[in-house]
C-alpha cells in the first residue's frame, strides 16, 4: 500500500516538472525600480538573473531608446550597460489595436529591428507576444491574435535568432462580468509556443491560475509567472499572505520562471487612480527578508 501511494504522489506531481535548466528570476518593470532592487540586493547571492521590459510592435521604443508611457521609463540598453552580467531579458510586446497592421506587413521593419536587437544582446530573451491576450481590455480578436502571433514568430525564426523563447501569456484571471475563462481560443499552436505565461496579481482568485497550469500540462509546455505583484495589498500581513500564495502555487505547479514587478503603483500616472498599492520589496525589512528566503529556496 505504501508503494502505491508513493507512486500516486509522483504521478500527480511529475507532469508539471517540464522546464530544463536552473530556475530563473527577473525583476521589473522600469529603470528606477529595477535599479533600486538591484542596489538593495547587491550583496545577496540570489540577485535577479535579468530584468523585464516592455515595448510596442509599432516602434520598438524602450529597447535602444528610453520611453515612458506613464508606467516609468523603459530603457533596456541602459539596463544592459549597468548590469552586463545578467543573462536573461523578458520582454512584453504590446500589440493592442495593431493586429491587422501586423498581418498586412506594416510592422515588418520593426519586427526585423526587434530581431536584430535580440540577437545582439547575447542574452536569452523571452518574448511575450501580445501579453495578456485574453484580458478583455486588450480587445484581441482571437483569430487575428493567433495569426499575428504566428506571423511574428515565423518572421523572427526566419532571421536565424538562436537566443529567443516565445511566451504565450494568459491573464489567468477573470472579472465577474467576463465570459468563462477559455484561453485556448487564442492558442496559436504547439510549434509556436515555448512557454505558457500567466499573471499573478489577485491572490484571492486561483481557479483560472489552476486551469492555466493544467493547460500547460496538456500542451507539454513549461509554466512562467510572467507578471506578478501584490494587488490591492497595503499592509505587511496582506503582502506576506500574497507572497505565501505565490510561492505555494509555484511549488505546486513546478513554476521555473518568476517575474516580479517591484514598483510603487500608486505613484505611476498610468495606475495612480487604480489603488494597486506599493509593491517595492526593499522598503519593508520584514517583506524583503521573507522574499529573499523564498527566492533562495526557489533558486536551489
Amino acid at each position: 500500500m505504501k508503494i502505491f501511494f508513493t507512486f500516486l504522489f509522483l504521478v500527480i506531481l511529475s507532469p508539471f516538472a517540464y522546464a530544463d535548466g536552473p530556475p530563473i528570476f527577473v525583476i521589473g518593470q522600469e529603470v528606477q525600480s529595477i535599479h533600486d532592487y538591484m542596489e538593495a540586493t547587491k550583496r545577496n547571492a540570489d540577485q535577479p538573473d535579468g530584468f523585464m521590459v516592455y515595448t510596442a510592435i509599432n516602434d520598438i521604443r524602450g529597447l535602444w531608446e528610453p520611453v515612458d508611457q506613464g508606467a516609468g521609463i523603459n530603457y533596456a540598453d541602459q539596463l544592459l550597460k549597468e548590469y552586463p552580467k545578467i543573462s536573461v531579458i523578458q520582454i512584453g510586446l504590446y500589440m493592442r489595436y495593431m493586429l491587422k497592421e501586423t498581418l498586412n506587413g506594416s510592422f515588418d521593419k520593426t519586427i526585423d529591428q526587434l530581431g536584430e536587437w535580440i540577437k545582439k544582446t547575447d542574452k536569452q530573451v523571452y518574448l511575450r507576444i501580445g501579453y495578456e491576450f485574453d484580458n478583455l481590455e486588450n480587445q484581441y480578436n482571437p483569430e487575428d491574435y493567433k495569426q499575428a502571433y504566428r506571423y511574428i514568430v515565423d518572421r523572427l525564426r526566419s532571421r536565424d535568432i538562436s537566443n529567443i523563447d516565445f511566451v504565450w501569456h494568459t491573464i489567468a484571471w477573470r472579472d465577474k462580468d467576463w465570459p468563462a475563462y477559455d484561453p485556448l481560443k487564442w492558442y496559436p499552436g504547439d510549434e509556436y509556443i515555448d512557454w505558457v505565461g500567466i499573471s499573478f496579481f489577485d491572490s484571492k482568485q486561483d481557479k483560472e491560475r489552476i486551469k492555466a497550469a493544467e493547460i500547460a500540462h496538456q500542451i507539454n509546455k513549461p509554466l512562467m509567472i510572467a507578471e506578478s505583484s501584490p494587488f490591492f495589498q497595503y499592509t505587511n500581513d496582506e503582502k506576506l499572505e500574497w507572497m505565501n500564495k505565490l510561492f505555494e502555487y509555484m511549488k505546486t505547479y513546478r513554476v521555473n520562471f518568476l517575474s516580479y514587478i517591484n514598483v510603487n503603483w500608486d505613484h505611476l500616472p498610468m495606475f495612480k487612480n487604480q489603488k494597486w498599492g506599493d509593491s517595492r520589496l526593499q522598503i519593508e525589512p520584514v517583506i524583503m527578508s521573507k522574499w529573499l528566503e523564498e527566492i533562495k529556496e526557489f533558486k536551489r
